[in-house]
């Protein structure tokens, strides 16, 4: 049965990713950026692996959805997931994995036009924009980070519980909630290191290079 919910699992992000890139039609100079940044974000996940779940991947999925659109920001969740497990371990998590960490790019991609977060312009003109879009995406990273690893825990919940009840999932989560506040806290530092001086860079790059959000 869980075998069965993994492969529904991991269909889904496919499904939306194969659809979005045929309506978007990227070109080669669109995708860049995004392989770029999941490449980090796979290197900062390995390299920081003996911290337990205090990791950039997170912060870095969230940069590409911000800048490159919400496909991108999918593809770059699936990509972590699934290449940094070939090094961290593969198992019947990595479908959760990229499903996961995919729709927190895409939700990224979708709270970058909310916030018109590519008028970089605008932080120059009022530090209050800048505090608006700082506070939106700090708290994005962290809820998302949360659910994140509460999505996970029901994934060990469903493979591996010996007895299946609503006591046992909450016993699950609540045993699971010091590693998923590690996550949140690394997303939040990764995030307020990068935000500013890497989107000023990446919103350059679009510009100069003109690059499309997928």
């Amino acid at each position: 049965m869980h075998l069965l919910i993994s492969a529904l699992v991991a269909t889904i992000p496919l499904v939306i990713v194969i659809w979005g890139f045929e309506r978007a039609r990227p070109r080669p100079r669109d995708l860049m950026p995004v392989v770029v940044l999941t490449a980090l974000a796979i290197l900062g996940r390995v390299v920081t692996m003996p911290i337990p779940n205090f990791q950039p991947a997170t912060a870095l999925i969230i940069l590409a959805g911000l800048f490159f659109g919400k496909h991108a920001g999918m593809l770059s969740g699936m990509l972590v997931a699934l290449i940094s497990n070939m090094i961290m371990g593969q198992g019947p998590w990595t479908p959760w994995q990229m499903l996961a960490w995919g729709l927190v790019g895409y939700g990224a991609g979708l709270l970058g036009s909310l916030v018109r977060l590519t008028k970089w312009q605008d932080l120059k003109i009022s530090p209050r924009n800048t505090i608006f879009y700082v506070a939106a995406i700090l708290a994005y990273g962290a809820v998302t980070s949360l659910l994140f690893g509460m999505f996970m825990d029901l994934q060990y919940f469903i493979a591996f519980a010996w007895e299946t009840s609503w006591a046992g999932l909450f016993t699950t989560w609540t045993l699971g909630l010091p590693f998923n506040i590690a996550h949140a806290v690394s997303t939040i530092a990764f995030l307020a290191l990068t935000l500013i001086p890497w989107g000023k860079k990446l919103h350059r790059l679009k510009t100069k290079y003109n690059i499309r959000s997928i």
